[in-house]
């Protein structure tokens, strides 16, 4: 009799235990006041992190009643984190995604992907929803740098999205925006500014702090 009182004991101990701490705060990264705290947050939740141009799109059906997948192949310029410079990457995306017709990466769209590590079935997708696909776009005044094709590889990374999810965004006007877009890149622009040419950053500018990131981050 007595063993058959004490045999639920630790059972209802564990979910006591289990209760506690899921009542239990969790965690949670503070909200970013500058672009650069906002891309180090982005930077750190990133298994794949590289520039690269946007140059071919599949949409794969599924099998046994599977949903499918879309497929975009992206040659990597430069490569940060979990890819070679010169490959080709291929996120694979849930098609739902692609829903109505959205054209998520245009072909030819340079981008400075920051993506989550691939899942086990090889899916993946950018950091904080599309804020981790960043557009490299070109500029008026800026030199281009020559790629391996007769094109011009844009010099400008837009964090101007980025910059909407700080805790307090900074605000700034169109013509503000097209003046910074068509700043010089011998002028210094850290993303740690809280100006709007910190929402249009050389590549460059970018690229250096991530490498300066990931040695830090090394053992």
């Amino acid at each position: 009799m007595t063993s058959s009182l004490q045999s639920p004991l630790p059972l209802f101990l564990a979910v006591i235990l289990l209760l506690s701490k899921s009542a239990l705060p969790q965690t949670e990264l503070p909200a970013p006041k500058t672009v650069e705290e906002a891309l180090h947050q982005m930077f750190d939740s990133a298994g794949v992190i590289f520039t690269g141009e946007v140059t071919a799109i599949r949409s794969l059906p599924g099998e046994n009643g599977s949903s499918g997948v879309v497929e975009i192949d992206f040659k990597i310029d430069a490569a940060i984190r979990g890819c070679n410079s010169g490959s080709i990457y291929t996120l694979r995306e849930w098609p739902g995604l692609w829903a109505g017709g959205d054209q998520r990466y245009p072909l030819g769209q340079h981008f400075l992907m920051l993506l989550h590590a691939p899942s086990p079935s090889g899916m993946a997708s950018p950091v904080e929803g599309m804020t981790g696909a960043i557009p490299i776009r070109a500029t008026t005044s800026a030199p281009q740098i020559a790629s391996s094709s007769t094109a011009t590889t844009p010099v400008i990374a837009d964090l101007r999205w980025i910059g909407t999810h700080l805790l307090r965004p900074p605000a700034f006007s169109p013509s503000q925006v097209t003046a910074a877009a068509s700043m010089p890149p011998t002028q210094s622009v850290t993303p740690s500014n809280s100006s709007v040419a910190a929402q249009q950053a050389p590549v460059a500018v970018v690229l250096d702090m991530f490498k300066d990131w990931q040695h830090q981050a090394q053992p």
